[in-house]
Order: structure tokens, then C-alpha cells, then sequence
């Protein structure tokens, strides 16, 4: 479960363990300052993490 965001990505604290993510409200919010940025494309090292629907590839779209 997520701990809370800092710097645009989630985060969760489980035990002594940190872990950062995306969601699809981070990525979106990434995707957005992209686009203000005139940047033109978007990369992501892996899907494994993704939801048998796409939902985190579909943020990307």
C-alpha cells in the first residue's frame, strides 16, 4: 500500500524496506510535464509490475 508521493513518485514503507513506484496518477503526471516540456517520446524499463489490464501502460498513452 502506498506510504504517501514525494517528487511525483509513490512510495511505501513496509517493515525496514522502502519501496518507490508508479501509479497511473504518477505517470500521467510525469506524461503531463513531458508534453510542457516539447519532449518527444517516453521509455520503461519493464511491464512485470503492470495490472493484467495495462493500466500503467495505458497512463503512458
Amino acid at each position: 500500500p502506498a506510504t504517501g508521493t514525494v517528487a511525483g513518485t509513490a512510495y511505501a514503507r513496509c517493515g525496514t524496506n522502502w519501496w518507490s513506484y508508479d501509479t497511473p496518477a504518477t505517470i500521467t503526471s510525469k506524461m503531463n510535464w513531458k508534453n510542457q516540456q516539447g519532449l518527444g517520446g517516453t521509455f520503461f524499463w519493464e511491464l512485470s509490475g503492470d495490472t493484467t489490464d495495462g493500466e500503467l501502460i495505458k497512463a503512458i498513452d
